[in-house]
């Protein structure tokens, strides 16, 4: 009887093991996560991994100077993608390219900057006035301003920094006005469908320029002094240090390419006037912002900036195609930053532009520049 009891129990036993290693099975048959894509440290692609929805990668946007000799357009903050060691990118044409740190702050990395900045630190809408007199061969002393209104996060970067970058990588709106007197009037046409000028360049912040890589971009004293040093932004053309290479002065200069992807040489921007049409060029800028807080949210100053131009020789207007000499007036070029929500966007910001509750920056050219 015994023995048969032990039988018994055995056989039992044996079923209920073999019972218990048929779920454990079962339940590890799911051998990854398929509802993420992988990421594989490559920003141009992203893998695929068997998600079911596609990856955003970006957003192409479309540009634009010019006058009976082109304007003058200098940029607040080139754009930012780019990485914080290599200069920017050689061939990117879709998107803006940045060689600055778009790191975001990073609180315990850095607390006592955080502490120091935590006034400055989020969004800022910015209103730049730039003032220039260029002249080509065919037209001389020929006056410009540019009007740039950009959103900014201001932030903690990697380097326990106050640092700056645009919103969405782009300018929200750059007007132009354009001579003075019936031969010469005109506007460039930065924001039409087309253009890309808004969207799309090369940017070297400070600090991505050899020999100063500990130069911070924003610097803020206890008195409320304000700069920006000096950035560097570039279309139609590639360059490894803006700060010393040479402009192009050639047609065939390797270094030009069809940065906005028109099928044009350089970059196309256009201009309307007595003399219309577009222009094939590269830009080189350059801008110091310095300034003072004349209150917590609210800094205005002057801007410090260059323009070069080289007009490729394959731009339609003999007038427009003449090589270029720009000069600027910095007691002329002024700026007004002001603090905003976080979520303001471009189109909420340019709202209040056009309802004139935003700004109150006075525009010392009136009268300078009558565009058309």
């Amino acid at each position: 009887m015994k023995k048969q009891l032990l039988t018994i129990f055995t056989i039992f036993a044996v079923l209920f093991f073999i019972s218990c290693g048929g779920d454990s099975n079962k339940d590890n048959t799911d051998t990854g996560d398929t509802s993420e894509p992988t990421d594989t440290g490559d920003t141009t692609e992203p893998a695929d991994t068997g998600s079911t929805e596609p990856t955003d990668t970006g957003s192409t946007e479309p540009t634009d100077t010019g006058s009976t000799e082109p304007a003058d357009t200098g940029s607040t903050e080139p754009n930012d993608t780019g990485s914080d060691d290599e200069p920017a990118d050689t061939g990117s044409d879709d998107e803006p390219t940045d060689t600055g740190s778009d790191d975001e702050p990073a609180d315990t990395a850095c607390p006592e900057e955080v502490q120091q900045y935590a006034k400055y630190l989020g969004r800022w809408a910015q209103e730049i006035i730039l003032h220039s007199k260029s002249s080509t061969s065919l037209a001389k002393n020929v006056p410009s301003i540019t009007t740039r209104y950009v959103l900014a996060d201001f932030y903690i970067n990697d380097k326990c920094q106050l640092d700056m970058k645009k919103v969405d990588n782009k300018l929200c709106r750059t007007d132009n006005r354009t001579g003075d007197n019936v031969a010469n009037k005109g506007n460039v046409l930065f924001n039409e469908p087309d253009s890309k000028f808004n969207t799309i360049f090369h940017h070297w912040k400070p600090y991505d320029i050899e020999g100063q890589e500990d130069m911070p971009y924003i610097e803020i004293s206890e008195e409320g002094d304000f700069i920006i040093n000096k950035d560097w932004e570039l279309r139609g053309a590639n360059m490894t240090n803006p700060a010393t290479e040479e402009m192009p002065q050639e047609d065939n200069d390797s270094r030009i390419f069809d940065h906005d992807q028109d099928g044009k040489a350089a970059f196309t921007i256009k201009f309307n006037g007595f003399v219309s049409g577009p222009i094939y060029y590269v830009q080189r800028l350059s801008h110091i912002f310095t300034g003072h807080f004349v209150a917590d949210n609210k800094v205005e100053g002057n801007i410090e900036w260059t323009d070069e131009q080289y007009a490729h020789q394959d731009t339609p207007n003999l007038t427009l195609k003449g090589q270029k000499t720009t000069e600027t007036f910095t007691n002329k070029s002024i700026f007004q930053f002001v603090k905003v929500d976080d979520d303001m966007n471009c189109e909420t910001m340019l709202q209040q532009v056009d309802a004139g509750t935003l700004f109150d920056l006075v525009d010392p050219n009136a009268g300078d520049a009558t565009g058309k």
